[in-house]
């Protein structure tokens, strides 16, 4: 390779690699909330900060006992920093982005050429899994770094080599890691790394090795950080042990749970795997085949870690995308080494292997496209209209097309269309596509939350009908009256039946209403006020706000009597 070309290279990388940060700044700082699990996440420590109790876990109001303390804990010194601002929520997500690409750079460091390790990091950053997850408010964001350290540290405990003193000091690491995974969000951080450490010492013919003496000393080290954090929990959070425990481990895995929620059948993480691995996905027939026969260790142990995540989560009952995000950083890195990162051998097979890989990126490209258009066209009713400014989200890949237009067989120029995909789709997720276009993502009504709060006085009051929005309560800076809906608040509202549940009947309503000052505002799905609230018509009146597809905003007024 030349001088020139590898300059050109080198630009290429760069390019890649900042297209690749812009694509985390939007995902992480310019977009709202996406109702419920943002909002749930960041109203709970909102809580904290506001009553000053950081022992204590609330959401709006009522006990919510469904997660541990700590990824409330490393989110709440932002927002008393910074205040109660989306960005500011997400501010500490930095730590498990960058902690967890740490730790897969120090596992592929040694153990694979430096660089097939940065391809493999760069891929892994930019599968739709890892890039989703990781810029997403929830717990599984924190659990990902600490159930990867604790890989890293079984995995570097158990190598051949390793000094006694070096494996207790791995040991002890992963237990400290594990303890807080298990304050994140639970046994999965101690399961799930048991279970990838005995089937990857089975495959290496090594499970005799299992058993050493500073197990014993990282155990004792994972209950001395975990059992008094219980105690001092519970008695803060009376009956949360036997809650998060029994419930959300036990019952929730195997489905008798009380509220059982997103059963989806045993094939569901299989089917979508493929989709989060975008748009490196048709890249995994090459690896496949690269990585036949080979005797890496390192390649071993990532591919039990990912198979057993995937695996384990499809057992259980209910399903959600966010369980497996820990198998998308072995997953990524095993893409990128062997799928991207092998130069081509020069066989018609390999070249036909990798332009099957680049056209995952046109594919991806297709059908973001697709649904711009007919979006601006309403060519489906159900398709809610974008912005067509939005179109300037295109403008990067255009850019990176064209840069890479003669680098497509190599993976710097791969790389970088596939980086530019990333920012199209964080941009149209942003305030750019519009207030409507996002609540097709998911329910994302932060723009009308944002209106609506910047003109509530302190005498205000709001009420949502048959809905539940963590979200708004975060925006507004104030709870909600829920009129006939408790979902995950129905725990809470149970064990402390003297504050104000739910409200079921317009006289409840107006009961819960009279000291109120202000004015009073619901929100209301439009299907809803249609059919269920139909009859209470007489009681609202309209209000200047934006109409989303799933958010009407009326003044309520209830009569004095109830009438």
């Amino acid at each position: 390779m030349g001088a020139a070309e590898k300059t050109a290279t080198r630009a290429t990388w760069v390019a890649a690699l900042v297209l690749l940060m812009a694509a985390y700044g939007l995902m992480l700082f310019w977009r709202g909330f996406f109702d419920p699990d943002e909002g749930r996440y960041a109203e709970i420590p909102r809580e904290m900060v506001a009553s000053g109790n950081w022992l204590e876990m609330r959401m709006m109001g009522f006990r919510y006992y469904e997660k541990p303390i700590l990824s409330y804990w490393l989110t709440a010194p932002a927002l008393a920093v910074f205040g109660a601002r989306d960005w500011a929520a997400r501010l500490p997500l930095l730590l498990p982005l960058l902690g967890t690409l740490a730790l897969g750079a120090r596992l592929v460091r040694r153990r694979w050429p430096a660089s097939a390790g940065r391809i493999a990091l760069l891929t892994m950053l930019s599968t739709a899994g890892f890039f989703s997850g990781q810029t997403m408010l929830m717990t599984d964001a924190f659990l990902v770094l600490w159930l990867t350290a604790v890989c890293v540290g079984l995995f570097e405990a158990y190598q051949p080599e390793v000094a006694p003193a070096a494996q207790r000091r791995w040991l002890l690491l992963a237990a400290a890691a594990a303890a807080l995974g298990f304050m994140t969000k639970g046994l999965v951080a101690v399961v799930l790394p048991a279970g990838i450490l005995l089937l990857w010492l089975l495959w290496e013919r090594r499970l005799a090795r299992l058993w050493t003496w500073s197990l014993l000393g990282a155990a004792l080290l994972f209950l001395a950080i975990v059992v008094p954090w219980l105690a001092v929990l519970e008695r803060h959070n009376p009956g949360f042990a036997r809650s998060f425990i029994i419930e959300e481990h036990f019952s929730r895995f195997i489905g008798t749970r009380r509220i059982q929620g997103h059963p989806e059948p045993f094939w569901f993480f299989l089917a979508l795997t493929p989709a989060m691995l975008l748009p490196w996905t048709f890249f995994a027939w090459r690896a496949i085949w690269k990585a036949r026969g080979q005797h890496d260790s390192l390649t071993r142990f990532l591919l039990v870690w990912g198979v057993v995540i995937i695996v384990f989560f499809s057992i259980s009952s209910g399903k959600l995308m966010s369980y497996i995000m820990p198998a998308f950083l072995p997953l990524g890195l095993l893409l990128g080494r062997w799928g991207v990162a092998e130069p081509l051998d020069g066989t018609a097979r390999d070249r036909r292997s990798w332009r099957i890989g680049v056209a995952g990126a046109f594919v991806v490209l297709a059908a973001v496209g697709l649904l711009w258009t007919a979006s601006v066209g309403q060519w489906v009713p159900r398709v809610p209209a974008i912005a067509q400014l939005s179109a300037l989200a295109f403008l990067p890949v255009a850019g990176a097309l064209w840069a890479a237009r003669r680098a497509l067989a190599t993976p710097a120029g791969v790389t970088l269309v596939k980086a530019s995909l990333l920012v199209a789709i964080a941009l149209l997720v942003s305030p750019l596509a519009g207030r409507d276009f996002n609540v097709f993502i998911h329910l994302n009504n932060s723009i009308l939350y944002k209106q609506l709060a910047a003109q509530l006085t302190p005498e205000d009051q709001l009420v949502v009908f048959y809905d539940y929005r963590p979200a708004l309560t975060f925006y507004a800076q104030r709870a909600y009256i829920p009129f006939q809906v408790k979902n995950e608040l129905d725990f809470g509202m149970a064990a402390e039946p003297q504050r104000r549940g739910s409200v079921e009947t317009i006289g409840e309503l107006r009961d819960n209403l009279q000291q109120c000052r202000g004015r009073v505002f619901a929100l209301i799905d439009p299907n809803d006020l249609q059919q269920k609230v139909k009859p209470m018509d007489q009681y609202f009146l309209p209000t200047t706000f934006p109409r989303t597809p799933d958010t009407v905003v009326v003044e309520l007024k209830v009569p004095a009597d109830g009438s």
